[in-house]
């Protein structure tokens, strides 16, 4: 859908009134026959997500539209989406519209998030149905709603980026192609290395490297860069889990479900999408990205478990099991990512473990770090944006629950301990250095939508980007907090 953003009223195109509770918000002043506007409201209830289009006498066609009431900055961003569906069932090619809220660019910003569907893979006999309105006119009252999207063009345009790699099938986006679209990168100024398969192995890359083994395709390393200050400003590091497709290796998964294995790499892909935004949006910042990029399959070389693998650290771990594949590989990227750029701060997201839903449900990601003020931050970073996490503890008996009899340590407790995702962010730890401000973020139970969403259709949602870009933000706003509390500094 178009959207155009115009200071004149249209003449003739249908304007859409979102009434609540019988109140009309909106510039209604600028429809004609406004008595009879409200006389029609006045008699009749229009429900929430229902609409009632009437023609006044000038031939302006009127369309009420019912909405809840809103408090927040989200659920405002949530009506833009809903009005982006609502516009696709409407009989008209275009429609106009004069924002209600106090914060018009808000409900633009929703409107143009949703406005994205996947449907690459869709042939002429077998289409999506065919979107309504094919333009949608947002009158301007004063709120300079072009300069805003401008503004934030990077991030919409970075978030439906991260979208359609989420949903893209495991035989299309291989980990090889998923560095190549990373490699586009550099028309936005940003650098981007690919450290191959055969460097992997001479470096020392033993735990991601045991994960691909099974695999056709063939692993690699990205490393994604963003100077965008002076080198001795404050620096961050990015870490995604780019696993483009899971079986769970020998330790294979269960049939039902495996399909959404492909969103394996949606770390991979929120973290990929952030640098892409702060480049486009030029965020005055040093941002580091490190995707490790591998495929977790399973055949006669596939890594059994027993193995013991030597990491980039030099730490050996036993794998027990070989789905627990995703604390293998980041633990040697968050290793790389330590050694190659000193960052303050340094965050991985992963769809890690299972058990962040048993925790959780589906609305929080799991959050745990080292420094309650960058796990605070990252929180209410996450409920402004609507992408809601929710803080879970490490502990001393957790790690000793990883300690091995063969080995410096192995990937899994043993069975039944229970506490999976801290036990997962625990095995991630022994990876962070003393003193090193570091958050994991579990998104395994949030990273995709099973029914459309107000902001995204049902698929691959790319949940973690707007937290991350919110965080930025706040690191161009001010200078962070060095303080950390060193209670939570645990082994």
């Amino acid at each position: 859908m178009r959207i155009h953003i115009t200071t004149e009223t249209q003449a003739k195109i249908p304007i859409i009134l979102a009434v609540c509770e019988g109140k009309i918000f909106g510039n209604i002043l600028a429809i004609s026959q406004l008595d009879a506007v409200k006389y029609t409201l006045s008699t009749l209830s229009v429900a929430k997500g229902k609409w009632v289009d009437i023609e006044v006498e000038s031939g302006q066609r009127v369309i009420f539209w019912g909405i809840n009431s809103f408090e927040s900055i989200y659920e405002i961003r949530c009506q833009g989406g809903e009005l982006w569906t609502l516009c696709q069932t409407l009989p008209y090619d275009a429609v106009q519209i004069f924002p209600w809220s106090s914060y018009p660019q808000e409900l633009l910003y929703g409107i143009k998030v949703r406005d994205w569907r996947f449907d690459t893979y869709r042939t002429n006999a077998h289409p999506l149905p065919k979107l309504g309105c094919k333009d949608l006119y947002v009158v301007d009252q004063g709120s300079d709603l072009s300069h805003y999207i401008q503004r934030h063009y990077g991030r919409i345009d970075s978030l439906h980026w991260a979208r359609q790699r989420c949903n893209e099938p495991a035989n299309v986006l291989t980990p090889q192609k998923f560095a190549q679209h990373l490699k586009e990168f550099t028309q936005f100024g940003i650098q981007v290395e690919i450290i191959e398969k055969s460097a992997l192995e001479g470096q020392g890359f033993g735990a991601l490297l045991g994960v691909s083994q099974g695999s056709a395709q063939d692993p690699c390393l990205a490393v994604l860069q963003w100077n965008g200050a002076h080198s001795s400003e404050v620096r961050t590091t990015l870490v995604g889990k780019g696993v483009t497709f899971d079986t769970g290796g020998i330790s294979l998964k269960p049939s039902s479900g495996m399909e959404d294995m492909k969103m394996d790499m949606s770390g991979a892909a929120v973290v990929a999408a952030v640098i892409r935004a702060a480049a486009i949006d030029k965020l005055p910042l040093n941002l580091y990205v490190v995707i490790p990029l591998v495929e977790n399959s399973i055949s006669g070389s596939a890594q059994r478990p027993g193995d013991i693998v030597f990491s980039l650290s030099g730490k050996s771990i036993e794998v027990l099991n070989t789905d627990a594949e995703g604390r293998l590989i980041l633990a040697d990227a968050l290793w790389y990512a330590q050694e190659r750029f000193s960052s303050q701060v340094i965050i991985d997201v992963a769809t890690l473990t299972g058990a962040v839903k048993v925790a959780l449900g589906p609305e929080y990601g799991g959050l745990f770090g080292t420094c309650e003020t960058l796990i605070q931050t990252l929180k209410s970073c996450g409920a402004l944006e609507g992408e809601k996490f929710w803080p879970l503890p490490l502990d001393p008996a957790f790690d000793r629950s990883l300690d091995s009899d063969h080995a410096d340590m192995k990937n899994i407790a043993n069975v039944g301990y229970g506490a999976g995702s801290s036990i997962g962010a625990q095995f991630l730890k022994r990876f962070i250095r003393p003193g090193q401000k570091w958050a994991h973020l579990d998104i395994a139970n949030v990273d995709h939508v099973t029914v459309d969403h107000p902001l995204c259709p049902k698929g691959g949602c790319a949940f973690g980007v707007q937290t991350l870009y919110a965080y930025l933000l706040t690191l161009v706003a001010s200078k962070p907090d060095t303080s950390c509390n060193s209670a939570l500094d645990l082994k």
